[in-house]
């Protein structure tokens, strides 16, 4: 895209025409302020970069002045060049989130099945940033934990900063659990933390759902021999129960896709097939206890 349509009047200097590994801006600002974790980051690095360089730092990402981005944990790096000054290395450095910031936030995101469901399809999880900032493990860094460099001994001028940041942001539009290993935890990690957590709240055993607090006088119940009939049958003081937010299929979530190629999705399947089952379980949970009594037959009959 030229220049006269991106930003008439842009002080940043044009990009090098020179062959080699270039990387251009795709997506509009808007879309890039709307996203979550983007959005987040672009906002962040306004106390660094003024208005103005933010705009010549779009101008020339957009143009291809970012030869090259790293995202890694506690770092954003690359090469922004221009024609008359050639390549200049900038950094955007931030620490990382202590292990007692991720177990907080494991520990909070273990009480729900969706946490880990979503990481599993590789989603970011809605309500992750408010999670993390309630933990006090915040995903995105404040701006004053923001630290820029650049090589050649001295400071990178400010649009290239805004164009390093603005490459990174699309990146992070993409791909928003990057942010995860940005700061110090991939998402594999922190699904297998979660994972683990849940096991050992449910006391062992990885359930979808914790299990449901029961006072002793509900566990006690009738003595066994009275309840050889009928000792699957729902107990009539099942419902005074708390039970935990429900999720669908999280069996089959957790799962993830099926690897089978088809017409029809065998996740799909499976997820019919569950429900018909629970359907018919409830009806038969739901039946009279009492067994009907058969009518004598004409051969019982004669026999009386």
């Amino acid at each position: 895209m030229s220049r006269a349509v991106t930003g008439a009047g842009s002080h940043a200097p044009r990009p090098s025409r020179r062959r080699g590994g270039r990387i251009r801006l795709q997506m509009e600002q808007e879309v890039i302020h709307a996203a979550p974790i983007a959005g987040a980051l672009m906002a962040a690095m306004n106390g660094h970069v003024h208005a103005t360089a933010m705009t010549d730092g779009y101008v020339a990402a957009r143009d291809g002045a970012v030869r090259s981005v790293t995202l890694e944990a506690g770092s954003i790096s690359g090469l922004v060049q221009s024609e008359a000054d050639g390549s200049l290395k900038v950094s955007i450095t931030f620490p990382t989130l202590e292990d007692d910031a991720w177990r907080r936030v494991v520990e909070a995101a273990s009480c729900e099945a969706i946490w880990a469901a979503k990481l599993l399809e590789e989603e970011l999880p809605p309500g992750m940033l408010d999670l993390c900032v309630g933990c006090a493990a915040p995903l995105i860094p404040a701006g004053e934990d923001l630290s820029i460099t650049g090589n050649r001994s001295r400071s990178p001028e400010p649009w290239r900063i805004a164009a390093l940041a603005w490459v990174a942001a699309e990146q992070l539009c993409r791909k928003p659990l990057r942010i995860l290993e940005m700061r110090g935890l991939s998402h594999e990690q922190l699904l297998e933390r979660i994972r683990h957590h849940r096991s050992l709240r449910s006391q062992g055993e990885a359930v979808a759902h914790p299990l449901a607090s029961i006072g002793r006088a509900q566990a006690e119940g009738a003595p066994l021999g009275e309840l050889i009939d009928s000792w699957w049958r729902q107990r009539s003081h099942a419902h005074d129960v708390d039970r935990e937010s429900y999720v669908p299929h999280a069996l089959l979530r957790r799962l993830g896709p099926s690897l089978l190629e088809g017409r029809f999705p065998l996740s799909g399947l499976l997820a019919t097939i569950y429900d018909d089952v629970a359907s018919e379980a409830g009806q038969i949970l739901d039946a009279p206890t009492e067994y009907p009594v058969e009518p004598e037959t004409d051969s019982e009959l004669d026999q009386a």
